[in-house]
């Protein structure tokens, strides 16, 4: 037994000596931990989003199945999850558009403006 410590304890040294090791312990930061949680609420966000049935009756209404969005969804990038659920947010409530209602206004604005214009 003697013999065998005569023999691993130099040999312990050599290599503590001579290879490295190095052990890393940091505070991970809080925008890595949000950034983390943030990807995952997305992609959960996405997911739910494509799984909803008034979502799934219109990708059924172009062609695509519920279970093949959902295949998408999964395949997409981190990248891409995240500007569509930027966008899911960006929807407006209801499912009607503000934008109707700039057109309609625009239309009559430029009504009057030509019928003043014409007039005058």
């Amino acid at each position: 037994m003697k013999r065998l410590m005569k023999l691993v304890c130099p040999l312990l040294i050599v290599t503590m000596m001579l290879l490295p090791y190095t052990a890393r312990a940091g505070i991970i930061g809080t925008d890595r931990a949000y950034a983390g949680a943030l990807d995952a609420s997305n992609r959960d966000r996405v997911a739910s989003f494509v799984s909803r049935a008034d979502v799934a009756q219109q990708l059924a209404a172009v062609g695509i199945a519920p279970g093949i969005a959902q295949e998408r969804v999964n395949a997409m990038t981190q990248e891409e999850i995240n500007s569509i659920a930027g966008k899911i947010d960006a929807l407006p409530a209801g499912g009607v558009a503000h934008a109707w209602w700039l057109a309609i206004l625009a239309i009559v604005v430029g009504g009057v403006i030509w019928i003043v214009w014409w007039t005058h």
